[in-house]
C-alpha cells in the first residue's frame, strides 16, 4: 500500500503546502514565536514562514491597506487609487481618508512609529484568548491569499523549469544519437574502403600490406555491430 502511494507520489506533481498552517512556531521575518497562524510563503525564491502582519508588511503592492482587498497581481487604475510616497502600496481613492494628505502615506507609513507597525496583533490568533473580529478576520484572509497566490506561482515556474530541463536533456540525446550515427557511418566507411582496396588489389599486396588487410576483414563485422549497438541504445534511451 505504501509502495504504490509513493509511486504516485512520484508521477504527479508534489501536492502544493497549504497558505496557512495551526502548527505555530516563529515567524522567518519578525521572529515573534506564536501558537498558531503561520502562513507558508514563498518569498525570492525561498519558502518561509511568516505571520499576518509581515505577510503583507512584505507583500505592500499586493493589497488595499485600509479594506484588505487581495488585488491578486490586478491592482486598481492610477484614477482610482493613491500609491504611497514612502513604499509600494497602492490604496483605493475610496478608502483613503479626506482629504488624503499630500504626498499621500498609506497607514503604516503613516503610523507614529512605522517600523513598529503591525496589521495584525498575533495574541490575537487562535488559542490566545482574543476574539477575532470582522477586521481581523479581513487581514488574515488578506495574507492567506497571498501567500496561496505565491505558492501558486512558486509551483508555475517550478514546472516552467522542469518543462526546460526536460527540453534540453532531449536535446542532448539527440545531439549524442547523431554523433553517434556518424561514427557508425564513419566506420562502416572505413571498411567498405578498406575491402574495396583489398579486392583492388588482387591478393591485397598492392594496397595494404597483409596484415592490414587481415585486420580490417576480421574486424570489418565487429566495428559495425559495436556501433550499431551505439546508436541502439540511444534510441532505446531516447526513445
Amino acid at each position: 500500500m505504501n509502495n504504490h502511494h509513493h509511486h504516485n507520489h512520484q508521477q504527479q506533481q508534489p501536492p502544493e503546502p497549504p497558505p496557512l498552517t495551526a502548527s505555530g512556531g516563529d515567524c522567518g521575518n519578525c521572529g515573534a514565536h506564536l501558537r498558531g497562524l503561520l502562513h507558508n510563503v514563498r518569498l525570492r525564491g525561498i519558502q518561509r514562514k511568516l505571520c499576518t502582519s509581515c505577510v503583507l508588511r512584505l507583500h505592500p503592492s499586493s493589497f488595499c491597506p485600509v479594506c484588505f482587498a487581495f488585488y491578486d497581481s490586478n491592482p486598481p487604475h492610477p484614477s482610482k487609487r493613491f500609491a504611497c510616497s514612502k513604499c509600494a502600496s497602492f490604496t483605493h481613492s475610496l478608502c483613503a481618508s479626506t482629504p488624503p494628505p499630500s504626498p499621500y502615506l498609506c497607514p503604516p507609513c503613516s503610523a507614529p512609529s512605522p517600523a513598529s507597525f503591525t496589521f495584525f496583533r498575533n495574541d490575537a490568533s487562535a488559542g490566545g484568548g482574543r476574539r477575532i473580529d470582522g477586521k481581523s478576520a479581513a487581514v488574515i484572509l488578506c495574507a492567506a491569499r497571498i501567500a496561496s497566490a505565491s505558492m501558486a506561482k512558486a509551483v508555475a515556474v517550478a514546472r516552467i523549469e522542469a518543462e526546460k530541463k526536460a527540453k534540453d536533456a532531449a536535446s542532448a540525446r539527440k545531439r549524442a544519437r547523431e554523433a553517434l550515427e556518424r561514427v557508425a557511418l564513419l566506420i562502416t566507411k572505413n571498411n567498405v574502403n578498406a575491402t574495396q582496396n583489398n579486392n583492388g588489389g588482387g591478393d591485397g599486396s598492392a594496397q595494404l600490406p597483409g596484415s592490414a588487410a587481415s585486420f580490417f576483414n576480421a574486424n570489418k563485422k565487429q566495428n559495425v555491430n559495436v556501433s550499431q549497438e551505439l546508436v541502439n541504445n540511444v534510441k532505446t534511451e531516447t526513445g
